[in-house]
């Protein structure tokens, strides 16, 4: 960096002299928010929320306090917290508009003007980035940027497709031998289809033509990764945001939940982030490993949108402060996100487990294969979780379902308050298929559906399985102020350990019999 940008941040502390524009969907309008680091001294954020942002550029925003808002059952009983949320943009710069040319070396940004083009360094432990397909896909189309000026030169973090947009407005709803899933899993999870948007529905004939600046409320589901075979069940993350005039979404809020006690290998970071980040990161962007979907509706009235936000930003408030943990089968990113959107109101049918008795062979099966306590138990809870609440693809599908039935003329039940809203408010509802940007990972492809398909996609055998080592992330002992509500369980649950006891102490009384029955003959 320059001397005199060097200067400027210095006298600034962590404040960058750049803002970014949102639309905040809790106060229900566009502002100009202020870019700082983690490392803030003046900002309104817990200290494990700063450390865990330390240098990463991040824009907060005030929301209300968590006493005010709906919160999931396992968190209700927390001392109230007053944070503000962290919106993590990742960049200091922004250009809004530019066109890689064919070198993949230089942009051109307003007037023509060329100016020099970089993109971030590969994080070492992302096995793929960046390649020569990847400047192709990006030479045909203007592109957004997050980045970086550095002595004249553009290093970019983030380069967002401008032609990835909603601007199909010809209704085409849902035929009788279709239906979310088959949408989905279609093309092969239409990984190297074009973008795709499709009006599913519409209040009244050519309503979805007036979305423009409407508040948008949407799921987000990520498809397979291709290189990991832990992977398969995709990712899952509600949205919030306007619909823009050109049917643009890059800056429209995703809220985001990784495990926070790992480093994630493409540097992923639990948080609310805008759809650019979250999509097209050259390192940690969804898209750049797999496809993607999203179900939004545009709304009437904003407050369901509103209301959800609110509530969301404290959950995440309080996962900073490890007042929770991530887990895989109880809290992950679908978890966290259905439990929000039930605890306000929301009623989304549940679809059941897999079953104890199934749960329980497989928690033996894996001792007996894998020798891993750990592992087994981690399989057990899999199996015994509602899977509205563990798989993504089952959360997007029974949740969109149900946003859809929403709009019926009749109810599909007896609707809550939070759902009323909803139901009166829904103007219009799309589908959007977006591809994988192409680079030197392998293609991804739709997640799956069951736990059986999980088996029958990977390998039978787990030596044959493509996984990745992630490093932990071990927060400091004296940011741990407050014992989670979810500690990490026993490697030996009650259920196992009760058949454990029985068949022990039916052993020993069979050997009990046994030896009073050799007694009784020697007499």
């Amino acid at each position: 960096m320059s001397f005199l940008p060097s200067l400027f941040f210095m006298l600034l502390g962590s404040s960058f002299a750049q803002s970014t524009t949102l639309f905040d969907t809790v106060s229900v309008e566009t502002v100009d928010a202020e870019l700082t680091t983690g490392n803030c001294t003046d900002c309104n954020l817990s200290e494990q929320a700063k450390w865990y942002f330390n240098n990463e550029i991040i824009a907060p925003l005030p929301t209300p306090a968590s006493s005010l808002v709906k919160l999931p059952e396992w968190l209700e009983k927390q001392s109230e917290i007053n944070d503000d949320i962290a919106v993590w943009i990742a960049s200091p710069d922004l250009i809004e508009s530019a066109q890689l040319d064919a070198s993949g070396q230089l942009i051109s940004i307003k007037d023509g003007k060329k100016v020099p083009f970089k993109t971030v360094k590969q994080i070492p432990q992302n096995q793929s980035f960046w390649n020569q397909d990847t400047t192709a896909f990006f030479n045909q189309r203007d592109i957004r940027l997050r980045g970086e000026w550095i002595d004249n030169k553009f290093i970019a973090r983030t380069v967002w497709p401008l032609d990835f947009v909603i601007t199909n407005f010809q209704l085409l709803p849902l035929n009788a031998d279709e239906d979310l899933q088959t949408l989905i899993q279609a093309d092969d999870g239409g990984v190297r289809q074009p973008h795709q948007s499709r009006l599913l529905w519409e209040r009244t004939p050519g309503s979805a033509m007036g979305a423009a600046g409407k508040p948008v409320f949407g799921l987000m589901l990520n498809g397979a990764q291709g290189d990991d075979h832990e992977a398969l069940a995709g990712h899952f993350a509600v949205i919030t945001g306007q619909f823009n005039t050109d049917g643009s979404y890059h800056d429209w809020l995703v809220n985001n939940f990784y495990n926070l006690d790992v480093i994630s290998e493409k540097g992923i970071l639990a948080a609310v982030t805008p759809m650019d980040n979250y999509l097209a990161d050259l390192n940690a962007g969804q898209n750049y490993y797999r496809p993607s979907y999203m179900l939004v509706a545009t709304l009437k009235n904003g407050q369901a949108a509103t209301e959800f936000q609110q509530s969301i930003n404290q959950v995440m408030n309080y996962f900073y402060r490890h007042e929770f943990l991530y887990n895989h089968a109880g809290a992950n990113c679908t978890g966290i996100s259905i439990d929000t959107l039930r605890a306000l109101g929301w009623e989304v049918p549940e679809r059941g487990i897999n079953g104890y008795v199934q749960a329980i062979g497989a928690y033996f099966y894996t001792v007996i294969t894998e020798m891993d306590l750990d592992a087994a138990r981690q399989i057990y809870d899999y199996l015994i979780t509602e899977t509205t609440r563990l798989l993504p693809a089952v959360a997007f599908d029974a949740i969109g379902e149900d946003l859809i039935r929403l709009t019926a003329t009749k109810p599909p039940r007896s609707l809550t308050p939070y759902e009323q809203t909803l139901a009166d408010s829904i103007e219009a509802i799309w589908f959007v298929r977006i591809p994988q940007i192409p680079s030197s990972r392998v293609s991804g492809d739709a997640p799956v559906y069951s736990f059986s398909e999980y088996l029958e996609t990977a390998p039978d055998d787990r030596d044959e399985w493509v996984t990745i080592e992630l490093a932990t992330r071990d927060m400091p002992q004296s940011l741990k102020q407050q014992e989670p509500v979810n500690p990490r369980p026993s490697p030996i649950p009650w259920p196992i350990i009760l058949i454990l006891f029985g068949l022990s102490s039916f052993i020993a009384l069979s050997l009990r019999w046994m030896f009073n029955k050799s007694i009784s003959s020697l007499d």
